[in-house]
């Protein structure tokens, strides 16, 4: 039950990041901003984290690691988060979610392109389930609010193939230096872009002219919705493996729908309900089904997937 526990709690840190987000706009702050205060909050965990596990674990860092590590961090935890949080000023934290649980089937679509790695009906229908679900889910909230919302959601689904190109490229390097370092590596090169795009369009000073009200949602992103979920991620998957981290935790997004109506007096309808629940067991199948092999021929060990979930952005 405690594995249970350390798994939901992950996913369920990791989804509040969007209703942070969405309160953090009420301060009169744009993505950018917002962006910038939680890698500014957040950064200094993470360099502890990795100094530790560097001193535990002395292994150098090849040139060409560096390089995929900062190539990473733009596409993982920087471009990702952008338009992710700047689709959310335009949909709802419930929208966002769902198309983000998108990831896993354009992480195949893109192993298929690629890669070329074998692709089975099964995962395309449960593709196609999880493709529809965001048709409905978007027909019910565009019918509600403004025509901003197509931009929104065009916004997110960049962060969600954003974030899967981070998949495919991350799992080797991972496996070489290590999570904690790799984290370490990744989110400091991504606060590094972040920071530029801050100065580059903002005055810097007004990341200290800000409201206490604006400080405390972005501790809240940083600690609750970073910090914390990023290390749980790694213990509960561990423990739990990866199909039952996957079951287990949907309750992540189905928890910030909750959050959003009742933090943030989002609409609900029946119609979103299920658009979101189609997207998520369509997720589901796909996270499932993906690693299975096609016949004996094709047959591979599974791959870790320690960091593969870690930031959405």
């Amino acid at each position: 039950m405690a594995t249970y526990g350390i798994v939901a709690a992950s996913s369920l840190f990791f989804c509040s990041k969007a209703v942070f987000v969405k309160l953090a706009f009420r301060y009169q702050m744009d993505a950018v901003t917002v962006l910038a205060l939680r890698m500014a909050m957040a950064l200094p965990f993470f360099l502890i984290g990795g100094w530790l596990d560097a001193r535990k674990n002395p292994r150098p860092i090849s040139r060409k690691d560096w390089g995929m590590l900062a190539l990473l961090g733009f596409f993982g935890w920087y471009l990702s988060s952008v338009v992710n949080f700047m689709g959310l000023e335009h949909v709802s934290v419930g929208l966002e979610r769902m198309i983000l649980y998108t990831y896993p089937s354009i992480v195949i679509l893109g192993s298929v392109l690629f890669f070329k790695k074998p692709l089975r009906f099964v995962v395309v229908a449960a593709m196609a389930v999880s493709y529809v679900g965001i048709i409905i889910g978007y027909q019910a909230e565009a019918a509600t609010s403004s025509s901003e919302t197509l931009y929104g959601a065009l916004l997110v689904f960049a962060s969600a193939v954003s974030y899967a190109v981070f998949v495919m490229l991350s799992g080797q390097v991972v496996s070489r230096i290590g999570p904690i370092r790799f984290t370490s590596c990744v989110v400091g090169f991504s606060a590094i872009f972040v920071l530029i795009h801050f100065c580059l369009t903002h005055p810097p000073s007004l990341l200290i002219n800000l409201s206490p009200g604006a400080y405390g949602c972005g501790i809240a992103l940083a600690i609750a919705g970073t910090v914390i979920p990023s290390y749980l991620f790694g213990i509960g998957l561990k423990r739990a493996g990866s199909q039952a981290f996957a079951i287990i935790g949907m309750v992540g997004p189905l928890g910030t729908v909750f959050l959003g109506w009742f933090i943030l007096g989002e609409a609900l309808n029946l119609t979103q309900i299920l658009g979101l629940l189609l997207t998520l067991a369509g997720g589901l199948a796909v996270s499932l089904l993906k690693d299975k092999p096609v016949s004996e021929a094709t047959m591979r060990p599974e791959k870790a997937k320690v960091m593969r979930d870690a930031s959405q952005s």
